[in-house]
């Protein structure tokens, strides 16, 4: 089992890359670093790491954040591109990147294509919630989506939950504006009765507000808004964060209580770090690939490897098509 890592994907590459591929081969799983060799071996070298540790595999271009994706930026040299061309001829077992989201998906489909029966693959994020955690899916990779796709998506994540995370029978529900079965656009009121007529563990529509109780395991919608929680979702987190820091310096005796509720704050950045999810699976692709956010740090990226590593010794790509014969048979 080797996982493909590439090197160059993120804000912080490729030195976080590495540094997670150095911990993730100290816990037993094997990597192969992707990217521009010269830059690879030199911070191997820094972190007192010999060479021969690593196999690592050339690749002189970059997929940046910035490019807009089409024809011309699926660089065929690109470290992206390359990780999914080792996939593909077995010499990988799964791709990891924290670099363009678009890029990994674009050049998942084109490369190792999509399982049979799913059009189109999901990003399948894993967020903090008052009972544990809730996967939301699409979180970004499709914006518009037919009801088909998003009943897709819930039989993916429905899956992934049970697979990976042994979540038995997760109770799954319908993003929306609001609880009654007649809301929302006409896709998402036909998701509503697919769902329904289904044997998946449907609790109806959820609003945005109840996102975070802990009552659904599941929450699916189209990328579009599933994208606009998340990054609301992080913003509203580093703004209560400086409104507490804020009040925090307002007073001694607000210090004080800072200090006496230390432990509390830890337990509060604890639960909803994101590290510890590491990345997003793209559900319904031919393959294990983890999308990382642009700015994680060592322990996610080292996380996802750990998924990734995880997904491919349980089988599941493999469970995932048995899941798809059985609702759709």
């Amino acid at each position: 089992m080797v996982i493909a890592l590439d090197a160059m994907g993120g804000d912080f590459a490729p030195l976080v890359p590495i540094k997670a591929a150095i911990k993730a081969k100290q816990s037993g799983v094997d990597v192969i670093l992707v990217g521009n060799e010269k830059s690879i071996t030199k911070h191997l070298l820094k972190e007192g790491v010999s060479t021969t540790m690593f196999k690592v595999v050339n690749a002189d271009e970059v997929i940046s954040m910035q490019e807009v994706i089409g024809a011309k930026t699926l660089k065929k040299n690109s470290s992206l591109r390359v990780c999914y061309e080792l996939k593909k001829k077995g010499a990988a077992s799964a791709v990891v990147s924290a670099g363009h989201s678009g890029a990994m998906l674009a050049l998942g489909k084109m490369i190792l294509k999509t399982i049979n029966l799913i059009d189109r693959p999901c990003i399948g994020a894993l967020m903090p919630s008052k009972k544990g955690h809730v996967l939301l899916a699409d979180a970004g990779a499709n914006i518009d989506c037919s009801a088909d796709n998003l009943f897709q998506f819930g039989i993916l994540a429905k899956i992934y939950l049970e697979c990976v995370h042994n979540v038995n029978d997760p109770k799954l529900g319908l993003l929306n504006i609001g609880k009654e079965k007649s809301k929302g656009p006409a896709a998402i009121r036909d998701a509503y009765s697919l769902f329904e007529k289904s044997d998946i563990n449907f609790l109806g529509n959820i609003e945005g507000k109840e996102f975070f109780l802990g009552d659904h395991d599941i929450v699916i919608c189209d990328g579009f808004a599933g994208n606009i929680l998340l990054k609301s979702t992080q913003g509203a987190e580093a703004f209560i964060s400086y409104l507490v820091k804020e009040q925090i310096g307002k007073s001694w005796l607000n210090k004080l209580g800072a200090l006496l509720l230390s432990g509390m704050f830890k337990g509060i950045k604890d639960h909803t770090n994101y590290a510890k999810y590491g990345g997003a699976p793209l559900l319904g692709l031919n393959g294990v690939a983890m999308v990382c956010h642009g700015n994680s740090n060592v322990e996610a990226i080292f996380s996802a490897i750990k998924i990734a590593d995880w997904s491919i010794k349980n089988d599941f790509i493999k469970r995932i098509i048995e899941g798809l014969d059985f609702h759709y048979k």
